[in-house]
């Protein structure tokens, strides 16, 4: 059953993230060259690394391990992080006729995603058991 106190910090996490991820859209599209589709790749590969760090920690430990473990998982990184706002990048330049470009979009941000998912789930293992 899922408590007020479970709901609570997955608001407080979504809140956290959702300005974090305005904060790094800013950042990048500010950057000589950038944009706001180098933010969602940004947030995208740091959520993902982020997740494959928490995945490698054990969130029975305790009912409050547990319950921050949700504020971040679902509240932080589901905020942070954007399927749709990538989906619709990737799709607004493939409809300007940027096939490439949408192309090497789309496969930047699955395959660094999933490469900083391994990475950084690889890291907390070996840092744990050492």
């Amino acid at each position: 059953m899922t408590s007020w106190f479970n709901l609570a910090a997955i608001a407080l996490g979504g809140a956290i993230g959702s300005l974090c991820r305005y904060g790094v859209t800013l950042t990048a599209a500010a950057l000589p060259g950038g944009s706001t589709m180098l933010g969602t790749t940004i947030a995208n590969i740091v959520g993902c690394g982020l997740l494959g760090a928490l995945s490698s920690l054990d969130p029975t430990q305790s009912e409050s391990i547990e319950r921050l473990m949700l504020a971040v998982r679902v509240g932080f990184l589901g905020s942070l992080t954007t399927f749709s706002t990538f989906t619709a990048e990737s799709s607004m330049l493939a409809g300007e006729g940027r096939w490439g470009a949408s192309g090497i979009y789309v496969l930047a941000n699955l395959i660094l995603g999933y490469l900083a998912l391994i990475l950084a789930g690889n890291l907390v293992r070996w840092w744990i058991q050492t």
